[in-house]
């Protein structure tokens, strides 16, 4: 269905004449738009997001979760005494009804957020400080959500990150086969069923109680961070769906999965997926500076751990993404799902390859 931004804009609590709306960034899950509006003849730019409620299916809780989260980072930044808060946590509008959300007439649910200017977002860093920079922002947003005060954020994803249900869900997939795709997929199966074991480790550390549950991002990809334009510093963490109960070591996992190669997410060459190591120290040192004080000894020396749990993890997403149809994920092309797949268990062959080297960069 087309979209009509300009209607859209009207039920937000943002003034001006509707001057343009052009799709923004390339994400998986929701419709990202920049709107421009002519205010006292400038124009002033505002990303507006249609909700996949597909995928979140309780939008309300979602925003209620981001409310809390902005909210709170605001407030703290604030009372430090940080310049430009504004530009350094992410500024729901509310609607012309004091929500955070509205419904279209096809029921979809849609947001606005003060566009942030003079930064951009990368696919992958094209440097090792900018890896440390997205590093330290992940690291610095955790410690920012120790003390969130009220009540426990809401799972907007059940068992977002919970590996061995993950993995029963493969399981059904495979046998089910319903698009007869799992002949295709045949070496990327063997090597999940494998290294399957990996999924009960910090399952397993939880249950002892030996390290906790904390508030956590989720979705801890490079684009997910800001840079500043003219320092290169990481001032703002967005898309903010996933933020609730979660560990640290899932978070740490998905940025090492997002950093420590150059190549594309679907690269078709797997000659050009392979760990870079000068990465891994710069995200490690970036992440312990924000992160270091409040992170217990065992989340420190299972860091590696959730590296690879979590690109196999991600893998497993895409395979069974791939074996169900490519309901989830947006495609470009057949098989895309099954190449995104590849190439993390190609990284995850590489971690463990590196282990030995990565356990003294971490001492």
């Amino acid at each position: 269905m087309p979209v009509d931004l300009e209607f859209i804009a009207k039920q937000f609590r943002v003034y001006g004449d509707f001057v343009s709306a052009r799709p923004y960034r390339s994400g998986h899950i929701n419709d990202t738009y920049l709107v421009v509006l002519n205010q006292g003849g400038l124009p002033v730019s505002y990303i507006f997001q249609r909700i996949n409620h597909h995928v979140f299916k309780r939008p309300p809780e979602l925003m209620d979760n981001i409310t809390r989260v902005t909210g709170h980072i605001r407030a703290k930044l604030e009372s430090a005494g940080v310049e430009d808060p504004f530009r350094r946590v992410l500024t729901v509008i509310p609607t012309r009804e004091q929500l955070s959300y509205c419904k279209d007439k096809g029921g979809n649910y849609w947001r606005a957020y003060v566009f942030i200017t003079g930064a951009h977002t990368y696919d992958t860093p094209i440097s090792n400080e900018q890896a440390f920079q997205v590093a330290y922002a992940f690291g610095k947003f955790q410690e920012m959500m120790v003390g969130l005060p009220g009540p426990p954020l809401h799972e907007t994803i059940p068992d977002f990150h919970n590996a061995p249900v993950r993995f029963e869900e493969f399981r059904h997939s495979l046998k089910s086969d319903r698009y007869g795709r799992a002949k295709l997929a045949g070496p990327e199966i063997d090597f999940l069923t494998e290294h399957a074991g990996l999924f009960d480790v910090l399952p397993g550390l939880v249950k002892k109680g030996k390290i906790p549950v904390r508030i956590t991002h989720n979705d801890t990809k490079v684009n997910n961070v800001m840079l500043d334009d003219e320092t290169g510093e990481g001032i703002c963490v967005i898309d903010l769906d996933t933020v609730m109960p979660g560990l640290t070591l899932y978070d740490f996992g998905d940025l090492a999965r997002t950093t420590l190669c150059d190549a594309a997410e679907d690269e078709r060459d797997l000659r050009k997926v392979e760990i870079n190591l000068s990465r891994f120290e710069a995200i490690l040192k970036g992440y312990l500076s924000a992160a270091g004080g409040f992170l217990n000894k065992t989340e420190v020396s299972h860091l590696p751990t959730g590296a690879k749990m979590m690109t196999l993890l991600i893998g497993m997403r895409f395979l069974i993404d791939f074996l169900d149809g490519d309901h989830y994920f947006k495609i470009q092309r057949e098989m895309h799902n099954l190449d995104r797949c590849r190439v993390q268990f190609k990284l995850v062959r590489s971690m463990i390859e590196q282990e030995t080297e990565w356990s003294r960069k971490q001492r």
